[in-house]
C-alpha cells in the first residue's frame, strides 16, 4: 500500500508540474521565470508600439555611438518580452538565472537589465546608459558599470541582436512603502566571459550597424556579417543551425555538469549540459520544421486602460533602490490583462499534449504496482 501511495503522489506532482509550466520551458529550467507565480496585486504595464519603437531606437542609437566594427542592429523578440513580463510580475528586484530567462528555441546566453522607480522607459534606459562614463574599452569594469558592460547586463554587446522588455507596477511591500514601477529587459545574446571587457571590436567613425535582421546561429554556429549566413558547427545544420545531431558530437573536455554554468560550455558540450534532451523535447513541441528561432509566432494581447496613483521618484541610480519623495500624482497607465505568446501547440499555462508519454509511463507504473499488490 505504501508503494501505491508513493507512486500516486509522484504522478500527481508530475501532473501539477507540467500543468503549471509548458514542457518546453520546464526542460529549459525547472524554475523557469515563464512559469513563476505573480506577486499579489501586481499590475502589468503595457508597452505600446511607440514605446517599443523608442526602446529599440535608444538601444540602436547607443550601439551606433560606440562605432564597433562587429556590432549588429537590435530587434524586438516577443518571446523575450513575455519572459521578461512573467519575471517582472514577481516584483523581486534581483536577477534570475540565465537559464531561467532563456527562450526554449534559442539556447544561447541571455542577458538582463533591471531598473525601478523611473517614470518611463526613456528614463529607465537612460539610467543604464549614464553608467558608460566609467567604462574604458578593454579594461576591467567597476561595479557601477555592471548594467552597461558586464556579463548578462549589457546593452552594447556586439551580438545582442534580440531584446524583449516588460514593466509592471508593484504594490507596496517590504522596504518599499509605496507602489513602484519595475522594468525588465532581456537580451540575446548575453555577454560571454571570454570577452568580458571587450564587448565589441573597435571600428571606424560613421560606421552603420551590421544588419542581419536579428538572425542568430545556434549550437556554436557563427554568423557571417557580410552574407548574413550561418556557418554551422559539424554537429548542426539548418539556416540557423537549428537542427542538432548529438550522434556526432566532438569530445567534451568538461566532466561535471556544474561547468555548464559558464555560458560557453553548453555550446561546446550539448549532451553534458542537457541540450540534447532539450532538443528532442523541442521537436515534439514545435515540430522539426519550426525549430528556427525566427519562425513567426502568434501574439495575443488584450488591453485596457486604468488610472492609478504612483509616487514621483528621483532618476538615479538604476539597478538600486530608488530614493522617493512623498509627492503623489495620478498617472494614466495601460494595463495588459492577459498577454501571451502562443507558439505551436502551447504557450499558455495548460497541460501540454507533449507530456503524454510521461503520464502514460506513470500510469503503467501504478497499474503494475496494483497488480503486484493484489496478487499478494
Amino acid at each position: 500500500m505504501l508503494a501505491i501511495l508513493i507512486y500516486v503522489t509522484l504522478f500527481v506532482q508530475l501532473f501539477k508540474s507540467y500543468e503549471l509550466c509548458p514542457l518546453e520551458y520546464y526542460v529549459t529550467d525547472e524554475n523557469h521565470s515563464y512559469c513563476s507565480q505573480p506577486y499579489p496585486n501586481v499590475v502589468d504595464l503595457q508597452i505600446s508600439s511607440s514605446e517599443r519603437t523608442a526602446i529599440l531606437r535608444i538601444h540602436n542609437h547607443e550601439r551606433r555611438l560606440v562605432r564597433g566594427a562587429n556590432i549588429e542592429k537590435m530587434y524586438w523578440n516577443d518571446d523575450l518580452a513575455e519572459i521578461a513580463l512573467r519575471y517582472a510580475r514577481r516584483c523581486e528586484f534581483d536577477h534570475d538565472k540565465a537559464s531561467q530567462r532563456s527562450v526554449p528555441r534559442i539556447p544561447l546566453s541571455t542577458g538582463q537589465n533591471l531598473a525601478m522607480g523611473y517614470d518611463n522607459w526613456t528614463q529607465a534606459i537612460g539610467g543604464w546608459i549614464e553608467e558608460k562614463e566609467h567604462y574604458i574599452h578593454g579594461y576591467p569594469a567597476t561595479g557601477i558599470v555592471a548594467h552597461y558592460t558586464q556579463a548578462s547586463r549589457r546593452m552594447i554587446w556586439h551580438s545582442a541582436v534580440l531584446v524583449g522588455c516588460a514593466a509592471t507596477m508593484c504594490p507596496p511591500s517590504g522596504m518599499f512603502d509605496m507602489k513602484w514601477p519595475f522594468y525588465v529587459c532581456n537580451y540575446i545574446t548575453g555577454q560571454l566571459n571570454s570577452n568580458l571587457y571587450r564587448p565589441y571590436d573597435q571600428g571606424i567613425e560613421d560606421r552603420p550597424l551590421n544588419d542581419c535582421h536579428g538572425k542568430v546561429c545556434l549550437y556554436n554556429g557563427t554568423l557571417d556579417l557580410k552574407t548574413c549566413q550561418c556557418q554551422c558547427s559539424t554537429y548542426a545544420t539548418g539556416s540557423q543551425c537549428e537542427h542538432l545531431n548529438c550522434s556526432i558530437l566532438p569530445p567534451c573536455y568538461y566532466q561535471s555538469p556544474e561547468s555548464c554554468i559558464a555560458v560557453n560550455v553548453p555550446l561546446e558540450c550539448p549532451r553534458l549540459c542537457g541540450l540534447c534532451d532539450r532538443y528532442e523535447v523541442l521537436k515534439q513541441v514545435y515540430g522539426k520544421a519550426n525549430l528556427a528561432p525566427n519562425t513567426p509566432a502568434i501574439k495575443m494581447l488584450q488591453t485596457t486602460t486604468i488610472t492609478t496613483t504612483t509616487s514621483a521618484t528621483k532618476r538615479k541610480p538604476s539597478g538600486r533602490k530608488m530614493k522617493t519623495n512623498s509627492q503623489k500624482r495620478p498617472r494614466k497607465l495601460s494595463l495588459i490583462t492577459h498577454p501571451s505568446t502562443v507558439i505551436a501547440s502551447n504557450g499558455c499555462n495548460y497541460l501540454p499534449l507533449s507530456i503524454g508519454p510521461y503520464l502514460l509511463y506513470s500510469l503503467m507504473i501504478i497499474i503494475v504496482t496494483l497488480k503486484i499488490f493484489l496478487r499478494n
